[in-house]
């Protein structure tokens, strides 16, 4: 029997982005498969009760007041440091990059880097957080025991980047939830009403981000409505980034619609009612989107760069250029004009989405816990 110790610092009761959704599921199948092993789940909110891993999991809520770096640095340091000692933990698994600095050479510590977008763009994070990523995460990428990333893309990035041997890092990648299935037509016409006043669209899912090139992604349905397209545009996501908006024209305006923030299930009717998913970042360590999208039989234009052809695996309708505004534009256009295609499209993604799974995922977690588990400690 183990005693592992999670870091669960990014189960956000209601707001669970990416890499918070990573580490819900992965923590799941991970203590399902170890009813033996003991864990502590260290998180520094109140837990949802959806965030509850098993029977033979222990929440201990850490409180600093804040989020910011430094106090990101106290959570990591001497907090975990004296919460894993008095809790004689065996092991850490942080799933989302920080590890438990504090402590000695010797205790193993699992750690999952998702990408490095702050390293090749720090310009789109705030620039205290710019600093931390790009002063600590080497040292947490050298200091991890077993590391692990989501794609091919970032494994051969972290080996680039930060000189670590690629077959050091364990791929681990993203998956679909179960809840994004294809709807029914009456359920995909009640979708285009709520979520677009009747009309079939396309729609964006992720966070309103400099890096997700939202602007660029606006520029293209503009192009697309200037050119005889009657689609609207729905965009899922947190909080507005001020002066996105502008990029509109006073025609195109009226057509998109803000959805804000979803619920699991909201997002998985907003996903499966629309007409083609639009995904334009420029940097992506993964893009759980794109497989949201074919399990729900939703075909995919994207961006051609970083992960995101190695995500679709050919399963996409059309990959572009992030820049490219004038044939993204078109590859709406022949969404709703090359039935074939579009067809074609979705059972490829059907096929691509079923692929990759959380079981999967989870067992690959596991193996990677076995082997820190089976290094040598000191007495």
């Amino acid at each position: 029997m183990a005693r592992v110790a999670l870091n669960g610092r990014l189960l956000v009761p209601g707001k669970l982005e990416g890499i918070g959704r990573f580490t819900q599921r992965c923590l799941e199948e991970l203590v399902a498969r170890r009813p033996h092993d003991e864990f502590l789940l260290l998180v520094d909110q109140p837990i949802h009760p959806s965030h509850l891993l098993g029977a033979n999991v222990e929440v201990r809520r850490m409180v600093v007041p804040g989020r910011r770096p430094w106090l990101l640095r106290l959570w990591f340091g001497l907090v975990m440091t004296w919460t894993l000692k008095r809790w004689r933990a065996d092991a850490l698994v942080s799933l989302e990059g920080p590890l438990a600095m504090g402590m000695p050479a010797s205790f193993p510590q699992l750690s999952v880097i998702h990408d490095l977008n702050f390293v090749h763009h720090p310009g789109w994070l705030p620039r205290r957080w710019a600093r931390y990523y790009n002063r600590r995460f080497p040292a947490f990428a050298r200091r991890a025991n077993v590391l692990g990333t989501v794609s091919e893309c970032s494994r051969q990035d972290l080996a680039d980047t930060y000189g670590i041997n690629r077959e050091r890092v364990v791929v681990i990648p993203n998956a679909a939830d179960e809840s994004f299935v294809p709807l029914a037509p009456e359920s995909k016409a009640d979708a285009q009403q709520r979520y677009a006043g009747g009309s079939a669209y396309f729609v964006y899912v992720g966070s309103l981000h400099p890096r997700k090139n939202i602007c660029g992604l606006l520029a293209a349905f503009e192009s697309y409505r200037a050119a005889g397209g009657t689609h609207a545009l729905v965009v899922v996501g947190a909080s507005m980034w001020g002066g996105m908006q502008e990029v509109l024209s006073t025609e195109a305006a009226p057509h998109v619609h803000w959805a804000g923030r979803l619920n699991d299930e909201s997002l998985a009717q907003a996903m499966g009612g629309a007409e083609c998913l639009l995904f334009l970042p420029w940097f992506e360590g993964f893009g759980i989107p794109l497989l949201e999208a074919m399990a729900c039989g939703v075909p995919v234009i994207a961006s051609n760069v970083t992960s995101i052809p190695e995500v679709c695996g050919g399963a996409a309708f059309a990959l572009h250029d992030p820049t490219d505004i004038e044939g993204v534009a078109a590859s709406m256009k022949a969404i709703h004009e090359d039935n074939k295609a579009k067809r074609a499209a979705i059972e490829r993604g059907f096929v691509r989405a079923s692929e990759f799974g959380w079981e999967r995922s989870g067992a690959l977690l596991d193996a990677a816990v076995d082997r820190l588990l089976e290094l040598p400690q000191e007495p």
